[in-house]
């Protein structure tokens, strides 16, 4: 009988809150890092250009969004592979897995930049430009076209990472990034007033950082080398790749989709200052979500190996726990935004009472059922934890697709703006409620083991 490295055995024996605690705990701040990518941009911008800037960014948004859903699509496939690979023994194929990605993303990277320049003018329209708001919105997409190759390949390589086992490096990628990023805005918005074009300049440059920091690794710290010999792409890998990376994928442009969506009807409903509220909401969005999609993400890997090890009673803990922990870090958000609405908007705006106003509203009615996302979300992982792809891909198709789009299509006919908030809760109690059946099902297997 084999026996275990110390620190796989220890998820079998160790306390479970301190395991969630040591495995949640990077995630978290990974996941935080990458969020406030983006968000720093709309902090300056909202700040110092004004609400106008802060719409251009939001409309333009969405095209990070299909740069993240292709690379999404190749990182996914990609690192399983890795991950598999290695288990065996079999660094030539790892190698080969990992040469074939790194094309894919360049690949990707090149089309989607060729797309916008091309494109760009009608894409914007389409994510929610008007007439307005474009000038700005186009300086902005022409200047990130550059960076979307470096982008995609970040991406991608950051996924592997992981995936041969150095989530350190892949956080430091992410920390690094955001770091470069926020230093170059402050320089190129706050001191020499370039606008938009400076927030794009930082993201870009910040992306160039990115590649060099992985480039480092995949140098001289990896044992996987990226080999000329071995970037022909060969069909068996990008099939294996790109079939498991369609799911997720999947609900990536689900979520840009959504994108869209908010962008054009509180467009048309509220004009450019409604756009710049969505812009807000989504940014602190992220920041209230991901602490809790780092507690699922921790939990995954202690679910699924007491679970292959048969302790149901183990498992069972761990998913409370989190759910516990994910339900206390939503109900501090829900607390911090009925109390400081208002700062919360002053982060990303300079006194503009029309755009506090209906982004305060969003924010009341956007988030009055926050809590109730933390059942779906620990649920989520704890399907991919057992291995339950399907049953996780039609629980987040559900709550994503099938309940959310058609509210956010219906209710402004009614209700107007408040009826794109309100579908937000409505949302949330969509999920809780499927969430919670198909969890006690699941658990009601766990009793035949």
């Amino acid at each position: 009988m084999l026996s275990l490295d110390p620190r796989t055995e220890a998820m079998g024996r160790d306390p479970v809150g301190l395991l969630l605690l040591r495995f949640s705990t990077p995630a978290i701040i990974g996941l935080l890092a990458n969020a406030l990518y983006n968000i720093v941009d709309r902090m300056f911008i909202g700040r110092i250009v004004g609400s106008q800037g802060l719409t251009a960014v939001t409309v333009a948004f969405p095209f990070f969004g299909l740069a993240v859903t292709l690379g999404i699509f190749i990182s996914v496939g990609a690192s399983s592979l890795v991950s598999r690979s290695l288990g065996r023994g079999d660094r030539d194929r790892a190698e080969q897995v990992l040469s074939n990605a790194f094309v894919l993303a360049v690949a990707a990277g090149l089309v989607l930049t060729l797309a916008g320049a091309l494109q760009g003018e009608r894409l914007l329209r389409l994510f929610g430009a008007s007439d307005q708001v474009l000038p700005q919105a186009r300086d902005y997409l022409e200047v990130i076209l550059f960076g979307v190759p470096f982008l995609l390949v970040t991406f991608v390589l950051n996924g592997l990472m992981r995936a041969e086992g150095a989530p350190r490096w892949a956080m430091g990628t992410m920390l690094l990034a955001t770091t470069v990023n926020i230093v170059l805005d402050w320089l190129f918005i706050a001191r020499w007033g370039w606008g938009v074009r400076g927030a794009a300049w930082g993201t870009t440059i910040a992306q160039v950082a990115a590649v060099l920091w992985v480039s480092l690794f995949y140098g001289r710290h990896s044992s996987l080398k990226i080999r000329a010999s071995l970037l022909p792409l060969r069909k068996e890998i990008v099939a294996a790749s790109l079939a498991v990376g369609f799911s997720p994928g999947l609900m990536e442009l689900s979520f840009v989709t959504l994108l869209i969506l908010l962008n054009r009807i509180l467009g048309e409903l509220g004009g450019d200052v409604a756009v710049s509220a969505v812009g807000i909401f989504l940014s602190l969005d992220s920041l209230f979500y991901l602490p809790a999609l780092g507690i699922g993400e921790g939990a995954q890997p202690l679910i699924g190996f007491n679970y292959g090890a048969g302790r149901v009673d183990r498992v069972r803990r761990i998913v409370f726990l989190a759910t516990t922990s994910a339900s206390a870090v939503f109900s501090v958000s829900w607390a911090v935004v009925h109390l400081f609405p208002v700062a919360l908007v002053g982060l990303f705006s300079k006194g503009d009472v029309d755009l506090t106003a209906i982004t305060v509203r969003g924010m009341h009615l956007g988030y009055m059922l926050l809590p109730l996302a933390s059942l779906y979300v620990v649920t989520s992982y704890t399907f991919q934890a057992l291995g339950r792809a399907r049953a996780a891909f039609v629980l987040q198709v559900l709550r994503q697709i099938v309940f959310c789009f058609p509210l956010l299509l219906l209710l402004p006919r009614f209700m107007g703006i408040d009826g794109v908030w309100l579908s937000f809760p409505l949302m949330d109690v969509s999920g809780f409620s499927l969430a919670l059946w198909m969890l006690r099902r699941e658990m009601r297997r766990w009793k035949e083991l």
